[in-house]
């Protein structure tokens, strides 16, 4: 399934970067959603947008509300939803009091009502993930963490139980299933490092699988392209745009097609199928969303602007190429 990173250049310009593995669905597409925007939790309850989000994502069959999957608001925060099945735990029930929400509604109230990672944060003993479907007709529940990023720092909430908490994320990268201690683990065990913490050591010991320019994992496991993206992320020098301005998109985007998964024509109709429908990347500062779709391979290049923040009142659905 999905693959993440975040990035920050010489420069101290941020990144946030993801592909978009899954299987046959209704069209991925960059949307925007406006402020003061109804959306329903899919628990007969219903919440508003506050800030503006520019992302990708896609309107199921038979519902009326988009289905986000990453995006940025217009305050600057950037969050990304990725897999992790048979490792989370949903409430059964709606509580009283708290923020109910539905694993697919996650994203809308943390882009929609937050201004940063700390304000989502703050929020989080106050909400309640309820294993409920949301905007899909099979019903089915979507096993989900979130990756979640602002100018000052980046974190990774996963539903494991218990109350919501966040936890920094020093590798910078996120793929599925599973959880991030443990794929920092793995990661240090491929580098034969002992523990499951991100160190000078593996810092040092990725610096030199790349600097020896040794093969990378590759494959559809996701602890392999965990591994493949945290080498590259944490073993390549710091880009500098001053010296080539499109070196960090080119660079991120490159190493995304990496670890896409490709699709099959032949396999579209099984459930099973799972390719990357598309790659993007987000630049904070200007707020610029980057969607490349498997199906034309071209790059739209789209901006979430004060004016468009101010001004576009409902939900717009770009072409998807």
């Amino acid at each position: 399934m999905c693959t993440s990173l975040t990035y920050l250049d010489t420069d101290n310009h941020r990144y946030f970067a993801r592909t978009m593995d899954f299987p046959t669905t209704t069209p991925w597409r960059p949307i925007f959603l406006p402020r003061r925007y109804p959306w329903p939790t899919g628990l007969a309850t219903t919440r508003m947008t506050q800030y503006a989000i520019l992302g990708g994502g896609r309107l199921p069959d038979h519902f009326k509300a988009c289905l986000m999957a990453d995006g940025i608001n217009e305050a600057g925060l950037m969050c990304a939803e990725l897999y992790l099945p048979h490792a989370v735990e949903y409430a059964t029930q709606p509580q009283v009091n708290q923020i109910n929400l539905t694993p697919q509604a996650f994203i809308n109230w943390a882009l929609g009502e937050h201004q940063s990672v700390a304000a989502v944060i703050a929020d989080l003993p106050s909400v309640n993930l309820v294993g409920a479907s949301w905007g899909d007709d099979t019903g089915e529940v979507y096993p989900f963490h979130w990756y979640l990023s602002d100018a000052h720092t980046s974190v990774v909430i996963e539903p494991t139980g218990g109350p919501l908490t966040a936890q920094p994320n020093p590798a910078g990268v996120l793929s599925n299933t599973p959880v991030l201690s443990d794929h920092q683990r793995r990661l240090n065990l491929y580098l034969a490092i002992s523990g499951n913490q991100i160190t000078t050591a593996t810092r040092q010991a990725a610096q030199h699988v790349i600097q020896t320019k040794q093969p990378l994992p590759s494959g559809p496991i996701p602890t392999d392209r965990f591994i493949h993206m945290a080498l590259r992320r944490l073993g390549t020098p710091q880009l500098a745009p001053q010296l080539a301005p499109q070196q960090v998109p080119t660079t991120l985007f490159r190493w995304l097609q990496e670890v896409s998964l490709p699709y099959h024509a032949d396999r579209r109709h099984l459930i099973s199928h799972n390719y990357t429908h598309y790659r993007c990347l987000i630049t904070l500062a200007t707020r610029t969303y980057r969607f490349i779709p498997r199906t034309t391979g071209h790059e739209q290049r789209l901006t979430l602007t004060p004016e468009m923040a101010a001004t576009w009142r409902t939900p717009y659905l770009f072409p998807a190429d």
